[in-house]
Order: structure tokens, then C-alpha cells, then sequence
């Protein structure tokens, strides 16, 4: 079974832009990048603005996956559109011996993220929010029953 992103963990954001990875993330990311030998993997950053205001980070073979699927695409705006949102506004970095990563300047400036991160596992890929804006969305969450998410209502015939 391959390892996927789970669980909400916060870490502190220094000065510079680095910030811990935390060790069950790593242990993803690593999965996800079979030339780090255990050690170091790389992580690609999708920083393009979405329908939810966080940074999104993805495994090395997760966005192989994405590249391929745009490189497959008829010539076209929709390829283009694709290519801009999911290859221009991609970066990638690499965790360093302390586990951390770099979060550029102008990336933490687009998603607004402070002194503090949070981390958010999504199955395939990595959420990466200011800490209090992702805080001040996940109070509307609590009214849901997360179990009845996974059996929506059929619609009726």
C-alpha cells in the first residue's frame, strides 16, 4: 500500500521561510522520491491560485503523474491553461537535513502565510495554509458529519 498525506500538523514559519516538515509527511515524501535514498526528497510546490487559498505540495511522482497527463493533451488553450496553472506555477524543493523546507517570500506573501503553517494531509497531496485563516474555515466544518460525505444522497429519479 502506498503512503498518502494525512492528519493537520502546525509548525512555525522562521524569518527566512523555513519550516519543519513534519516526520509523517517526510516519511511521504520519501515514498514518493526513490532517488533521495531516505534522505533529502524533493517535494514540488504548486503556488497557482485555486478555489481554496493554500499552497498545495505534492511527491515527486504524484506531479510526474500531473506532467504527463498535461503533456498528453491535444495542443490547444485547454493544455495551456493546464500548462500555466499546474507547470508554470510549480517549484521545486528539497527537504534539508533538519527536515525543513524553504517556502519562498513571494509564495508565503501570495497565500498569506505567517509565523505558523499548517500542514494538511489530502490523500495525494499536501495542503499548506496560514495557520489562523485555516483555522477561521475549519470552524464551518464542524456542523458536518464527515461520515455522510462518503455516501451523498442519490438523486432522485
Amino acid at each position: 500500500m502506498a503512503l498518502g498525506f494525512h492528519d493537520e500538523l502546525t509548525s512555525k514559519v522562521d524569518a527566512k521561510g523555513r519550516v519543519s516538515l513534519p516526520a509523517a509527511h517526510r516519511a511521504v515524501l520519501v515514498d514518493g522520491d526513490p532517488e533521495c535514498n531516505g534522505k533529502n526528497p524533493h517535494m514540488v510546490l504548486i503556488h497557482s491560485k485555486s478555489h481554496e487559498h493554500c499552497l498545495r505540495g505534492f511527491t515527486l511522482a504524484a506531479y510526474n503523474k500531473i506532467h504527463a497527463q498535461i503533456q498528453e493533451m491535444p495542443y490547444g488553450p485547454e493544455r495551456d491553461k493546464a500548462s500555466k496553472a499546474l507547470i508554470h506555477k510549480a517549484t521545486t524543493v528539497q527537504v534539508d537535513d533538519n527536515g525543513r523546507i524553504i517556502l519562498r517570500k513571494d509564495i508565503r506573501e501570495r497565500f498569506d502565510i505567517g509565523p505558523a503553517a499548517v500542514f494538511v494531509g489530502s490523500a495525494d497531496h499536501l495542503q499548506i495554509w496560514d495557520h489562523d485563516i485555516y483555522y477561521e474555515l475549519d470552524e464551518d466544518d464542524e456542523a458536518v458529519n464527515p461520515f455522510m460525505l462518503l455516501n451523498p444522497a442519490e438523486p432522485e429519479a
